[in-house]
């Protein structure tokens, strides 16, 4: 039988003298059969994004983004599991779009700075334009499919450490609205450290309230391909330098 864990919510399989919620540590010695009867219900969903229809299109949004950013807990712990792939995925999108023309903006900016223009040259910058004109029309592209695939790294990443209690869907919905962190990118300087740090950061959140994990088996499935990355770099430069050491 499950309980629902008085401190931080948790459904729990335990409970009763002796046990401790896995997830903060609380006590579950006294939870009541009525209490556990009472947490088995069905959990209640809800993301202002997937109530547009009832919000409009800009509330939603602008409340979604609020909740992600200043409220992460609360809201992948409230986030719908599953319910199809065209809210987040639009959601996404949207986050993704806007980023990339602010960031268009910036950059365009910076070649109209006249000290920048005078070394440069104007066949500099003809090119640096061109090539942002071309990444800015096949960005829609780019944004769908880093989207996917990193659903799809994530979760394979969740299944290797033992941390996927839920379908692909739901790491793909965390991937999705974990996006709303790139938008601290439009502010100058600091804005895209500080987008890059907060969307792992909301990851781990997502990845384990969504899929009812532990804080860090979600850390080890986020931050695993780095840890890879870094163990195979490590592994080449070793077989380099053993190389070049056998060559003397």
């Amino acid at each position: 039988m499950e309980a629902r864990c008085p401190q931080c919510g948790k459904s729990v399989s335990m409970f009763g003298e002796g046990h401790y919620c896995p997830y903060c540590g609380a006590s579950l010695a006294g939870v009541e059969a009525d209490e556990a009867i009472q947490a088995t219900e069905v959990a209640t969903y809800y993301c202002p994004w997937e109530d547009r229809q009832n919000l409009g299109f800009f509330k939603a949004f602008a409340d979604t983004v609020v909740q992600v950013l200043f409220n992460p807990v609360k809201f992948f712990s409230k986030m719908p599991p599953e319910g199809g792939l065209g809210g987040p995925l639009l959601y996404g999108f949207i986050v993704g779009e806007f980023i990339l023309l602010v960031a268009f903006m910036w950059q365009s900016m910076s070649l109209f700075v006249p000290s920048f223009f005078e070394r440069a040259g104007f066949g500099y910058f003809g090119a640096k334009m061109a090539g942002m004109t071309f990444l800015l029309f096949v960005s829609p592209v780019l944004v769908l499919a880093g989207l996917f695939i990193a659903a799809g790294i994530l979760h394979l990443c969740l299944l290797i450490v033992g941390g996927a209690q839920r379908s692909l869907e739901t790491t793909f919905r965390v991937i999705c609205y974990a996006m709303s962190a790139q938008l601290w990118g439009i502010v100058p300087l600091c804005g895209g450290i500080v987008a890059g740090i907060w969307n792992l950061v909301l990851q781990v959140i997502g990845l384990r309230e969504a899929h009812e994990i532990t804080t860090g088996r979600a850390a080890l499935a986020v931050f695993l391909p780095a840890i890879v990355c870094c163990g195979l770099t490590f592994i080449g430069l070793m077989a380099i330098m053993s190389r070049f050491q056998c060559g003397y």
